[in-house]
């Protein structure tokens, strides 16, 4: 199993701590420092007595302490609204997803075709106008990140580069480097205010009043300004061990993590050249220094460094290089050997997928949750590829999104009430509605959901307002029938994931375990044993999951409890659980849907639909 995701969206909620324990000390070592000063200026006033006054000592770490929380808890506000902040913060321009210009035309379709093999919501993605090369992934979670380019990347890269460098940004999102990244910023911002505060009192605050106070003998004035003056400078030096401890704050929590994106990227593309050669791009020809303002603040979030420090926040190309030729990176490595540089022996190659995954076709899409590999990669640029222009030019539209999920949800034996109802209710997605309905249902249902994925992004720009009309719309249609079936409850929870969590402030908390909701977990593992199995196969294949969970339920659940409702409310209490345990029950969720040694396309839909349902990505066309 692909433990690697499941793993590190645990570990990226358990690295608070270490980020808890860096503040914490940063902030402690501020106090007691200003603590010092101030009890050494009035002891010469005051005598002995200042060093043993609490007052002084209250005063101080209330002051600090008041500052550095409302700063942090500020920019964390800030920031938790998603990765969209921080694009805007670095100068990033929206590139729509009905761009005709070539460069960002072919910069989206590596990205739509990512996600669409790794069953990542497609994210927007930002274009940076800056000649440099150089990107960054942003969000406080996979279904509200984003992507940043820099104008420079696209016009310098080759697509294999762009794809190295995207699928290194990918590996960022799925190892919730992202969200760590964020706190780490709201971290360094909280800080970091004590020193800013302190230099705007010596630089601006202290020579405003000494200018500003008026003339004359006994004029005050100049004296107080001079007094804020001091101060500042004191409190400025001060905070300047803030900012050192917020540079080791950076420098600790990324460098690591950029070599190890480095090796996924290579492991998602077996391609270690893409990515080698835009590291040498950079470092031979291009410059990988932003010119935004934000760019030393938001350091640790790019591809490549901004800036050449000691306390950067990314190891020194020639390394992250020497790396990648080890990993394979022929181009780059003949290249640095004809100039002089050593060309180190090459390691042995990885296991492939074939290796390191279970061998049944229905466990595979969820060995490959959280991950991207060269075949799935392959087969959704294929998809892609082969898809009716109209398909595609629509899914890219706010209207042709729309009618996408409506001919989804419309039953082809009862489709007249659909069709009135689209007509009247969404005129202007009624035209594209009618146009699409034979190519839409020349797709498989697992075709549709893909393609319902490819539109997300359009209806996203919806915004609330209009997206909440869209629904409503789609859930008439979706009864127009008289009934709700699988194939529907599936597109809703692929709209919930990769459209609705853009709207949502901050990601559940998730702490729970499958053996504290032992009913929801055999709720869904029923639905999935009496989904397309004969009937002398359901209660086998129910105990296959239930066995591999633990569970002690072995009495298949009558069905009048294995309602599309029920299966709802199971999946919504289910997704509280850690991500180690939903990986074990995605696993279950398999191994019952394979029961009968094959899995069809409904049983791989319900099985992706709980991993949407779990926020867990699993790649849409594995079952194709």
């Amino acid at each position: 199993m692909s433990t690697d995701f499941f793993t590190s969206q645990d570990n990226a909620r358990k690295q608070t701590g270490r980020l808890v324990f860096f503040f914490v000390t940063g902030v402690i070592a501020t106090m007691v420092s200003l603590w010092a000063v101030l009890a050494f200026a009035l002891s010469t006033r005051i005598g002995a007595q200042a060093w043993s006054d609490p007052r002084i000592a209250i005063g101080v770490f209330l002051g600090v302490g008041g500052v550095v929380t409302v700063v942090t808890l500020f920019k964390l506000s800030q920031l938790s609204q998603g990765g969209e902040k921080i694009a805007q913060m670095l100068g990033g321009r929206r590139i729509p997803p009905t761009t005709f210009d070539p460069g960002e035309r072919q910069l989206l379709n590596i990205v739509e075709e990512m996600s669409i093999a790794s069953g990542v919501p497609v994210p927007p993605v930002y274009v940076m106008e800056d000649r440099s090369i150089n990107a960054f992934a942003a969000g406080p979670d996979p279904s509200r990140s984003v992507i940043g380019v820099t104008r420079g990347l696209m016009d310098n890269l080759s697509r294999d580069e762009i794809q190295g460098v995207i699928a290194h940004e990918y590996s960022h999102i799925f190892h919730g480097d992202t969200r760590i990244n964020a706190r780490t910023t709201a971290v360094i911002a909280g800080i970091m205010a004590v020193g800013i505060i302190g230099w705007v009192m010596f630089r601006h605050i202290g020579p405003t009043v000494a200018r500003s106070s008026g003339r004359g003998k006994n004029n005050p004035g100049p004296a107080i300004g001079l007094g804020v003056i001091v101060l500042g400078l004191a409190i400025w030096g001060i905070g300047s061990l803030g900012m050192l401890f917020g540079r080791l704050i950076q420098a600790a929590i990324s460098r690591q993590r950029e070599f190890l994106a480095d090796a996924a990227a290579v492991q998602y593309t077996r391609n270690p050249d893409g990515i080698a050669g835009a590291l040498a791009k950079i470092r031979d020809h291009y410059s990988g220094r932003l010119e935004s303002p934000a760019a030393s603040e938001l350091n640790h979030f790019l591809f490549a460094t901004s800036l050449n420090t000691l306390f950067a926040t990314h190891p020194p190309i020639d390394e992250r290089i020497k790396r990648l030729s080890a990993m394979g990176a022929v181009k780059t490595a003949a290249a640095d050997a004809a100039t002089g540089a050593p060309a180190p022996r090459p390691r042995a190659a990885r296991a492939d997928a074939s290796q390191r995954m279970p061998q049944t076709a229905g466990l595979a899409a969820v060995g490959l949750a959280g991950t991207l590999e060269p075949e799935t990669i392959a087969l959704a640029h294929d998809w892609v590829g082969r898809l009716p222009r109209e398909l595609t030019s629509a899914a890219h539209r706010a209207d042709g999104a729309r009618a996408i999920c409506y001919l989804i949800a419309r039953d082809p034996d009862a489709s007249a009430d659909a069709d009135a109802l689209v007509a009247s209710t969404d005129p202007d997605a009624a035209a594209a509605y009618r146009s699409l309905a034979e190519l839409v249902a020349r797709q498989s249902s697992v075709g549709q959901l893909a393609l319902a994925d490819l539109a997300a992004p359009a209806l996203a720009d919806l915004g609330r307002p209009g997206y909440s009309r869209f629904r409503a719309t789609l859930g008439q249609v979706m009864r127009s029938d008289k009934r709700i079936d699988l194939r529907e409850w599936a597109l809703t929870k692929s709209l919930e994931r990769h459209v609705e969590r853009r709207f949502v402030e901050g990601p559940s908390p998730a702490h729970s375990t499958i053996a504290e909701m032992e009913q929801q977990a055999c709720i869904v593992l029923a639905i999935i044993a009496v989904t397309q199995h004969d009937a002398s196969v359901n209660a086998d294949a129910y105990r296959r999951g239930v066995a591999h969970l633990g569970l002690q339920r072995m009495t298949l659940p009558s069905a009048s409890e294995l309602t599309l409702d029920s299966l709802n409310e199971a999946v919504r209490r289910l997704s509280k659980c850690r991500y180690i345990e939903r990986e074990r029950l995605l696993e279950a969720c398999a191994l019952t849907a394979m029961a009968d040694g094959t899995a069809t396309d409904t049983e791989v839909l319900v099985v992706r639909s709980v991993a949407d349902a779990l926020d867990v990505p699993v790649p849409a066309l594995t079952a194709s």
